[in-house]
């Protein structure tokens, strides 16, 4: 399932839904794609703190793996990384479309592993409760960029998946602080060099 947690609709049809199907279908393992509200901007929508907050409940008990995506981040790398200022809803949903289109790849295209949906997300998630997921995408290029894009190895990708400026979630790092995940899981694409 693929919504908003600070809206009306996103979050209020949204848990509604994902109550639903947590109890018509309750063996089915339910994934959402839950974006989170920019941190810096006001909102039109008054109750958008509580409609969060509410939502952030039924996702903890009713979903088995919820990616956050957060606008701060989609918007600060549409500026940063893609170079565009001002991003509009079309390219902030592109950018949302590649990492769903890459965090579902095993699936549709099975592999000697990770090919259905438990074998994602079971060493992912180290207990039930504990199934918030941050995303990294990297290289993060417009559609007239991608020819430019440079031969790098394995070892250079998953460094790069790990800085703040690739991630879909606003973190802060401290320097000098030793951080550390409790898992991760890289689904790397393309020809492979080792070198």
């Amino acid at each position: 399932m693929t919504h908003s947690i600070a809206g009306g609709t996103g979050s209020g049809m949204g848990s509604y839904i994902l109550e639903r199907l947590n109890s018509r279908f309750p063996k089915k393992l339910i994934q959402t794609y839950s974006v989170f509200p920019n941190a810096e901007d006001t909102s039109d929508v008054v109750v958008q703190p509580y409609n969060s907050l509410l939502t952030l409940k039924r996702l903890t008990l009713n979903a088995d793996c919820v990616v956050v995506l957060d606008n701060t981040a989609l918007h600060r790398i549409a500026a940063e990384r893609l170079h565009i200022e001002t991003p509009s809803l079309a390219q902030i949903n592109q950018l949302v479309s590649k990492v769903m289109s890459a965090s579902t790849a095993t699936l549709r295209y099975p592999s000697y592993m990770n090919n259905d949906l438990i074998g994602l997300i079971a060493p992912l998630t180290p207990t039930p409760r504990l199934h918030f997921l941050m995303t990294g995408y990297t290289p993060l290029t417009t559609d007239s960029e991608v020819s430019t894009v440079r031969r790098t190895t394995v070892f250079d990708v998953m460094r790069r998946l790990l800085q703040p400026k690739n991630m879909m979630v606003s973190t802060q790092v401290q320097r000098g602080v030793n951080h550390c995940y409790a898992a991760i899981l890289n689904i790397i694409q393309g020809e492979l060099s080792f070198l």
